[in-house]
């Protein structure tokens, strides 16, 4: 199975998850009120985890994800599993930032569960968000494939494009870009082995080198998530490349269900450049 869950699940009502969540934020309060704010994670976890069943909630810590296809296989771990329906996850943190929220929505996605909270206990009150979804999982496989600027038919792009569809027709869209883009590794080698330094340069001047995963000795790719500004994206993806000795740049953008696959060419090995399309 490409999904597989540790713990059964089951669908909580909006009342229901609220009404559980006034039970769980006194219970934060309380325990930051209690052991103070700068410990680790872990240590809000446990308790947090004792307080829920001492108060009669079901509560499961580290419920794990598998997420697999064909070969790959990768796990994921929610904090807090509470009454089989509430994801938390719990953070000490200065701030709430974006990236808690993507992960705590890839919960939500690849479990089916609707609601869930981010709990943060660094700063001086309990730091708290909700996060919530209305998708399920055949919404999520019902993507829409723009290809037009596809405009290689190299065997490696073959390649690319066939394991990204295979992999969102097993996980679904909307998850989180570096998912993908491990598991697209992975089909090419490993990130080990496919991450490695190219040259950076400036007309003859060298300026250094930088690590992007290479599909081929001249060919490499990236995986965005946009919703705005792909023209100026894509024209700071060809100012990229014209300053390495790579020959071509794949581009996938996961807009939601819209999946659109590009590619680049080094202006500077082409007669044609493909930035200009759109």
């Amino acid at each position: 199975m490409p999904i597989q869950l540790e713990q059964p699940i089951k669908a909580l009502s909006e009342q229901e998850f609220h009404d559980l969540d006034f039970q769980v934020m006194r219970l934060a309060f309380d325990i930051q009120n209690q052991l103070g704010r700068f410990y680790d994670e872990k240590i809000y976890q446990k308790e947090l985890l004792r307080a829920c069943l001492i108060n009669g909630i079901q509560a499961n810590a580290e419920v794990k994800i598998c997420l697999a296809h064909k070969a790959f296989k990768k796990d994921l771990f929610i904090d807090l599993l509470l009454n089989y329906g509430a994801i938390y996850e719990l953070k000490t943190a200065s701030a709430i930032a974006s990236d808690y929220q993507i992960q705590a929505l890839d919960y939500l996605l690849l479990t089916e569960i609707k609601h869930g909270k981010i709990v943060n206990f660094r700063p001086p009150s309990v730091e708290h968000e909700f996060v919530s979804t209305t998708l399920d999982f055949t919404a999520r496989r019902n993507v829409k494939v723009d290809d037009n600027l596809w405009l290689h038919h190299s065997e490696t792009a073959d390649k690319l494009k066939s394991i990204t569809l295979e992999i969102l027709a097993d996980w679904g869209a909307f998850l989180n870009t570096a998912l993908y883009k491990e598991a697209i590794c992975y089909f090419f080698g490993g990130q080990e082995n496919i991450i490695q330094p190219v040259r950076i340069t400036t007309g003859e001047i060298e300026l250094g080198t930088q690590k992007i995963p290479l599909l081929s000795q001249t060919e490499t790719f990236c995986i965005s998530s946009l919703k705005n500004g792909i023209p100026a994206y894509r024209k700071h993806l060809q100012r990229f490349l014209d300053h390495t000795d790579l020959d071509t740049l794949y581009w996938i953008n996961l807009n939601g269900s819209e999946i659109q696959f590009s590619s680049v060419s080094n202006s500077n090995h082409s007669v044609l450049n493909y930035s200009d399309l759109s």
